[in-house]
């Protein structure tokens, strides 16, 4: 394998794009004194409401306890079930053991890798409660199948729309079908506050009770009265700044995602051994991650990581994850063992130059020669 030059450019799986936009949110914050939860996370929460087409919109410390609240608002506890992708990163079922209540894995549809809604009805049993698809890779669930699932089963739905912002079905932007939806702002999100997240829903009663949840219990009568038992998972004015400044930049941000993977898919064309994952008509995908599926994607990963190019696998089935070892999971997931074979995820930053994204295919095609 050929060696690495030191002096040639790494070229990272993801960067954020941040810069004077954000620095001028964060200089105003510290001017006003107002460094938690304050005018900043209310206008955040606003315009991430308009922008997913729901009523409220919820600041939260990350998508994980984003999720992990929207279920607990929901009632969802011990002895409970809720059906999980196998195929999304852990945090989708973490979440829901964390109420005590139990995740059901069910496999993938093999095109799109998100949750198969006929499998997901297979799995349901009296204890289910709820459903949660993930809208993996920027592509939405078939939200159509698994709305009609919910209601003909009497489900509630909680979205996993942390790779979401800028995605639709129909039209419609994810996170806005359930009951829940939650979004994540982690560093490698299209735009994000470094840590955050945002429960989006269009019901009054539910926003209550995330507000409460995660605001130590309190409902308003007085700052040491808790009259529920509730948590600190709440969002800074600083990183609700940055989202603002993002917030502006974001039509930008998809607009040179989409142009990102367009590139690899022109340097592409023709490459033996790679294809990109299948589109469904039916949403407006967003390249959250730009992938392909190759036979090898460990060896492709080392070889490029060789040159200097950082790419990186898919997720672990979540059925094979060693925390979860033991638990009863019904069937093989096929279709998720098939996405983790295959699916490598290669640099996607929107600091990417075209002439980057024509190095790191030079480099795919130089593998497989």
């Amino acid at each position: 394998m050929q060696k690495r030059n030191h002096l040639t450019k790494i070229i990272r799986n993801i960067e954020p794009v941040l810069g004077k936009e954000e620095l001028k949110e964060l200089r105003e914050s510290i001017a006003a004194l107002w460094i938690s939860g304050g005018p900043k996370v209310k206008e955040f929460q606003e315009k991430i409401a308009k922008l997913c087409g729901v009523k409220h919109a919820i600041a939260v410390c990350n998508g994980t306890q984003a999720l992990y609240v929207g279920l607990l608002a929901l009632g969802v506890g011990k002895g409970d079930e809720v059906i999980v992708p196998d195929f999304t990163f852990i945090a989708s079922a973490n979440a829901v053991t964390w109420t005590g209540a139990t995740p059901v894995f069910v496999d993938v549809d093999r095109r799109t890798f998100n949750i198969d809604p006929r499998e997901a009805e297979r799995a349901i049993t009296k204890r289910t409660k709820a459903i949660m698809p993930v809208h993996i890779y920027g592509q939405a669930a078939n939200m159509r199948a698994i709305m009609s699932l919910a209601r003909r089963r009497k489900l509630k739905v909680v979205e996993d729309a942390a790779q979401g912002i800028g995605v639709s079905f129909k039209g419609k932007p994810v996170g806005g079908f359930g009951e829940v939806g939650c979004i994540s702002f982690y560093a490698d999100k299209i735009m994000t506050t470094g840590e955050g997240g945002m429960i989006v829903t269009n019901d009054d009663e539910l926003a209550k009770r995330c507000v409460i949840l995660l605001n130590q219990g309190r409902t308003g009568r007085g700052w040491y009265i808790h009259d529920y038992i509730g948590y600190n998972f709440r969002m800074t004015d600083l990183q609700a700044g940055v989202g603002l400044a993002q917030l502006r930049k974001l039509p930008r941000l998809l607009e040179k995602r989409r142009r990102i993977e367009r590139w690899y898919r022109s340097f592409l064309k023709g490459a033996p051994g790679v294809t990109f994952p299948y589109a469904a008509p039916e949403g407006v995908r967003v390249p959250y991650r730009i992938t392909i599926m190759v036979e090898d994607p460990q060896g492709l990963m080392e070889f490029l990581d060789a040159r200097g190019i950082k790419a990186v696998r898919s997720f672990y089935p979540l059925h094979l994850q060693p925390c979860y070892k033991g638990r009863r999971h019904k069937g093989s997931f096929p279709n998720s063992r098939h996405a983790y074979a295959r699916v490598l995820r290669l640099p996607s930053g929107n600091t990417l130059t075209k002439g980057e994204v024509k190095r790191v295919c030079g480099g795919i095609k130089d593998f497989f020669v």
